[in-house]
């Protein structure tokens, strides 16, 4: 029987000039929020809690499941190399770009057993996978397909491993495109501090979501699931964007800090985009004391000149600090000409245009998106609002979309919360991890306030949003 689906600082030296009215309006239209993320990108089709019995009951396995004390337990009293197979509604078979997040736990007691789940099409070929022995955590893209009868070793995925704390409850995300046959995933602790354990896109070859699997491989080792969301983002770029070139330039948030996987990298690689990234650590729009290579004009000027399909940037999050500490570096106004040679280098305002000038002029046929970043709290508010009314204002005069991440989301690292959960400093186990000075953020934050804005607003850009309403 199908699943059902369910509803649901310190204070800067005062050199610099700040717009105030614009600071002041902006700063009550942005005030701190309490929501860890916002739902608006999706449209939610099962939000399961387990707090009651679920239609159809046990969520629909057949065998070895109960629902207790507020989570759904598999592959209970189940023998060796057996299943127990929930089918998903036919209406989500069809869906083609799914968000799909679950919390997962296992009671397996040692490595002479072996229990997980398989996310599975209705061919039987594979979309994921999770397991676990008593010492390894095992999750798996590929492997042969299955009718899901039974679960003997030779039908097994095949497994990627790393060890893990089996004491733990964990969070599995998927972000799966069926157009282009691919999923990227993350697991991670479930705390106040997640650890993250895995991450990556790889190819798949299920084509849809039909079965979710409890596989009991050997032993006995009763699964726990909890928080069960599966959505449809309502942006999706349903393969638009594959193939498409795009260039990215900026400071530390686009270039990953201390690892290499930034926002923009996650977004090419699961829309299958071809990404050279030009962003550095540290990179200004102004005036810089050290080096010409830390300004993000000296990354354009030493860029391809072959023109790419998009410019993804961002800038100001640096600026910010360096407004406090260089004499004479003003945050500026954006003027009415168009000629570089009336634009002030010596401020924020006139270095913001003449990036985006030098962009236009090297690549005329590429589209420009801005990015705003999230709001920060390791960072003057009045001076990060001043510096978003110019950005803004540069934007539309110059013609640059924008994904706008800093309105479009709740993510503000001045809640504390946020800070602890989104951001990190240092890498963990080669990913980046928690508690962080609230300016760079880890994959979570990543995955969840970034990716979905700039993915919609490539998507707009490549016309998704005009054949989606035109019915083509």
């Amino acid at each position: 029987m199908p699943i059902a689906k369910r509803g649901a600082a310190s204070r800067p030296r005062t050199q610099v000039r700040l717009l105030a009215a614009g600071a002041l309006l902006l700063s009550l239209l942005f005030a701190p929020h309490t929501a860890a993320a916002a739902d608006t990108l999706s449209t939610v089709l099962i939000d399961e809690r387990f707090g009651a019995q679920t239609v159809p009951a046990n969520f629909g396995f057949p065998a070895g499941a109960s629902i207790g004390g507020g989570v759904l337990k598999v592959t209970e009293n189940m023998r060796n190399y057996t299943t127990s197979v929930s089918r998903f509604d036919p209406s989500i078979m069809s869906e083609k770009t799914l968000d799909l997040r679950f919390d997962w736990k296992t009671s397996i007691a040692s490595d002479g057993m072996k229990t997980g789940l398989e996310f599975r099409d209705d061919l039987g070929r594979l979309v994921f996978a999770i397991a676990a022995t008593g010492s390894q955590l095992r999750y798996g893209l590929t492997g042969p397909d299955s009718s899901s009868a039974t679960a003997p070793d030779s039908l097994n995925p095949t497994w990627i491993k790393t060890g893990f704390d089996r004491t733990k409850w964990y969070t599995v995300d998927l972000h799966i495109d069926f157009t282009l046959g691919r999923v990227q995933y993350s697991i991670a602790t479930k705390e106040a501090s997640p650890r993250v354990m895995a991450s990556g896109t790889g190819a798949i070859t299920g084509e849809r979501l039909a079965k979710f699997v409890a596989c009991n491989y050997y032993g006995t080792g009763v699964q726990s699931i909890d928080n069960f969301r599966l959505a449809r983002p309502d942006h999706a770029a349903e393969g638009a964007l594959a193939g498409s070139s795009v260039y990215a330039f900026g400071d530390s948030i686009v270039y990953g800090h201390s690892y290499s996987r930034g926002f923009v990298n996650l977004v090419a690689e699961r829309e299958g985009m071809v990404l050279t990234k030009y962003a550095v650590n540290g990179a200004t729009v102004g005036p810089v004391s050290g080096p010409s290579t830390g300004k993000i004009l000296t990354q354009v000027r030493a860029a391809s000149s072959q023109a790419p399909d998009f410019v993804v940037f961002d800038g100001g999050t640096n600026d910010a600090l360096t407004l406090h500490e260089l004499d004479g570096y003003e945050i500026g106004a954006v003027g009415d000409s168009y000629d570089p040679g009336s634009f002030d280098t010596g401020t924020f305002a006139g270095s913001f245009e003449t990036t985006i000038h030098a962009m236009k002029q090297k690549w005329p046929t590429a589209r420009l998106v801005y990015v705003p970043v999230h709001k920060l709290g390791s960072r003057d508010w009045e001076t990060q609002l001043a510096l978003r009314a110019v950005t803004l204002e540069a934007a539309e005069k110059w013609g640059v979309a924008v994904a706008d991440v800093f309105a479009d989301t709740t993510l503000d690292t001045r809640i504390e919360s946020h800070r602890v959960a989104y951001t990190f400093d240092g890498l963990v186990g080669g990913f980046p991890g928690t508690g962080g000075t609230g300016t760079h953020p880890n994959i979570a934050g990543m995955t969840e306030f970034y990716v979905p804005v700039l993915t919609m607003r490539l998507a707009d850009l490549a016309g998704v949003a005009t054949e989606r309403n035109s019915g083509a």
